[in-house]
């Protein structure tokens, strides 16, 4: 048995779950799969997992193994890391996670300009809008819109952004711009469809927070689905700035009680560890940081990392 390789196939086990879910990441068959976590499970004299027909879940003594197990990994790979340090290649795998609409009109081309300048390197881009697993799923570094919740991961802010509200001027010369909050009501609304508010949406103007009632006529769960939405002229909607930025500049949307906006949206990277950042994830990171000062619409940060 390669006590390496088995281990390895366990942690990644323990972290999806099921055995499948490792064979699929791994490259194996699930019976090989099986074959490594038994025959380590002989090695040590132990039951690792208790079984059932869907899930597997760590007993005692595999919760143990797999804490200790994690660590010797991330070991090996600081000490490959580190050796590493003395050649400019970055090489391996690197796992990332966005959401979609940033991810596709500005995330994608940042990401691919860092594989043309590391080919060695293979890279998957993943893009949705839920909060990934990171340690389960496997992701390397993730970015992550608004406030963070607490968890075991190490967090980086980047940049802030505004959401304003916007319409098409063929909306605005057909229904009339709203004049205060409260005249949104009387206007189609689009949003999107996972909205926490529901038919309310909460807004800062000048004398603080406010929440004005809406009439959603248009719903999705795509921004750039919303934006196109908007640009129609379908209704009044709220708008992340980094996606509009240039339709406003042309005139496609034009901005709807400019004393009014939504909170500004941090954007956060997110990673496993501090204790070893991959050289990888941290030459990632800064080329991340450097490329989204070109993109319209945001504020840079300068605040160091921390644990979530």
């Amino acid at each position: 048995m390669d006590r390496f390789a088995a281990m390895k196939t366990f942690v990644r086990v323990a972290e999806l779950g099921t055995l499948s879910a490792a064979a699929r990441e791994l490259g194996l068959t699930q019976p090989a799969v099986s074959q490594q976590v038994a025959a380590l499970e002989r090695h040590l004299d132990m039951r690792l997992f208790h079984r059932s027909t869907r899930q597997l879940a760590l007993t005692e003594g595999g919760e143990t193994y797999y804490q200790h197990a994690r660590q010797i990994l991330l070991a090996v790979d600081e000490a490959e890391e580190s050796a590493g340090e003395l050649s400019s290649t970055l090489r391996g795998n690197l796992r990332l996670h966005g959401p979609v609409g940033f991810g596709q009109m500005h995330l994608s081309p940042i990401v691919i300009e860092f594989q043309r300048r590391h080919p060695d390197l293979t890279i998957e881009l993943v893009l949705d809008d839920r909060f990934a697993d990171l340690i389960a799923e496997g992701v390397d570094v993730a970015i992550r819109f608004g406030d963070l919740k607490s968890s075991d991961l190490i967090a980086r802010k980047l940049a802030t952004f505004e959401r304003i509200l916007v319409a098409s001027p063929d909306y605005i010369a057909a229904h009339g711009k709203p004049q205060t909050p409260d005249d949104l009501i009387r206007h189609r609304y689009i949003r999107f469809s996972w909205s926490p508010q529901g038919e309310s949406i909460p807004l800062i103007g000048p004398r603080g927070a406010v929440t004005a009632p809406i009439r959603s006529t248009f719903l999705a769960n795509n921004a750039f689905v919303l934006n196109e939405a908007l640009v129609s002229g379908l209704g009044i909607g709220g708008a992340q700035l980094p996606l509009i930025q240039s339709l406003l500049e042309t005139g496609g949307l034009v901005r709807v009680l400019p004393d009014y906006a939504y909170a500004p949206m941090d954007i956060h990277v997110v990673y496993p560890s501090a204790r070893f950042m991959p050289r990888k994830v941290r030459v990632f990171i800064d080329h991340l940081a450097t490329s989204l000062k070109a993109i319209a619409g945001l504020r840079m940060n300068h605040i160091p990392e921390k644990s979530i």
